[in-house]
């Protein structure tokens, strides 16, 4: 039988610094009814909490909000409280972790880089086979996933049904359509989830910043990218992390977008046009069956 799994996901990443009752009463006024959670310094949780994550989950599902996701920094099995991060997510009934950015050792090759990386991924989705998890790596810019192809060749290897991808084309500019029908060839079916956020890049004194904005300011052609995952019917959420959100409740932005809450709503809109409101089927993960040679 398929799980249902929710077709939308607010994130905590659009709320640094904010506790986990206030992204509850953003996802309640944008009628969302599932959230991700950072743990990681300054995010909903601290990292060192994460073994009691049952008492936050049951506080945000009394008010109506259900935690779906877990997202961390985590790069390998032996990182501080990794162990404690996966249990907490069991014992909370939490499906989904997702992890931070691999990037290029200090003096070390890219070939010699990636299989750190491939050992770290496979160390952690070690710990998913053994919490009954479900991992995304997150594309990020400036890490080893980046690349759909680098991303890929981390993801060898490894099952999806306990490790998928998390794509992010609003983070790397214009997105022309045959290059993500690439990103979608090479990641195939560990492409899971989509992150909705989009920014504008500007350069400066202190080079180049990115500047969270709204869907349709033409950096990358949504509409575009939204089609294309529809016209494969493929079975991945959204995780909606637009940094400008996190304004709403105040921040160190000194101007803030007009109404961003209703920028947010339009936002939502035009993604659930292309992606529908369905939940997202996922097939129950199964034992590997080991059979003795002949």
């Amino acid at each position: 039988m398929a799980l249902k799994f929710p077709r939308y996901v607010l994130s905590g990443t659009a709320f640094p610094g904010h506790s986990a009752a206030d992204l509850v009463a953003e996802a309640r006024a944008l009628d969302l009814d599932a959230i991700d959670l950072v743990i990681a310094p300054g995010g909903q949780v601290d990292p060192s909490e994460a073994i009691d994550l049952i008492e936050v989950t049951v506080d945000c599902a009394d008010a109506g909000v259900r935690v779906v996701m877990v997202t961390t920094d985590l790069t390998s099995p032996f990182d501080d409280h990794a162990e404690d991060i996966h249990r907490g997510c069991q014992e909370a009934r939490v499906p989904y972790i997702r992890y931070g950015a691999w990037s290029r050792l200090d003096g070390a090759s890219y070939l010699d880089s990636l299989q750190a990386a491939r050992a770290g991924l496979r160390g952690l989705e070690t710990l998913c086979r053994r919490h009954n998890l479900r991992a995304l790596v997150r594309q990020l810019p400036g890490s080893l996933q980046e690349q759909s192809g680098h991303a890929a060749d981390m993801l060898h290897g490894r099952l999806p049904g306990y490790v998928g991808m998390c794509l992010a084309p609003g983070d790397f500019g214009p997105v022309a359509l045959e290059a993500w029908r690439l990103d979608l060839d090479a990641l195939d079916e560990h492409v899971q989830a989509l992150s909705i956020a989009n920014s504008t890049i500007e350069s400066g004194p202190d080079g180049w910043s990115r500047t969270p904005a709204i869907l349709t300011d033409g950096l990358t052609d949504w509409p575009q990218v939204l089609a294309e995952v529809s016209r494969r019917e493929l079975e991945v959420f959204a995780i909606l992390e637009g940094g400008y959100i996190g304004r709403l409740s105040g921040g160190d932005d000194s101007s803030p977008p007009p109404d961003p809450r209703k920028l947010f709503r339009d936002d939502l809109h035009l993604v659930r046009q292309q992606l529908g409101t369905r939940p997202v089927r996922r097939k129950p993960n199964k034992p590997r069956r080991w059979y003795r040679p002949l």
